[in-house]
């Protein structure tokens, strides 16, 4: 993704942040509750460490998850809130 297509349209600058599975999952296990990365795998089957690292840094690195002992939601982090409840409603709703 180039810096031209984040500035285009703001649906596709967040999706460039949060939009593969596995990141909306271990920010799923993280808005209920701090984790260190034993919990993060407990909560996300299949997920291995060196990819849940990979993903915890770039949420690092975008201001969306912070560390002290354990992982834990920014400010930014926890506005993700609302839109994942209504796409797990859209989902849930559609495709079960």
């Amino acid at each position: 993704m180039t810096d031209d297509d984040r500035e285009f349209c703001a649906l596709v600058a967040g999706l460039d942040v949060v939009g593969d599975p596995w990141t909306v999952l271990v920010v799923r296990e993280l808005l209920v509750a701090p984790a260190d990365e034993d919990e993060l795998l407990d909560g996300v089957p299949g997920l291995d460490r060196a990819l849940l690292r990979e993903k915890l840094d770039r949420l690092c690195e975008n201001g969306l998850v912070e560390r002290d002992r354990e992982y834990r939601l920014t400010p930014l982090g926890l506005r993700l809130r609302g839109p994942l409840a209504m796409l797990a409603r859209w989902g849930r709703l559609n495709f079960r």
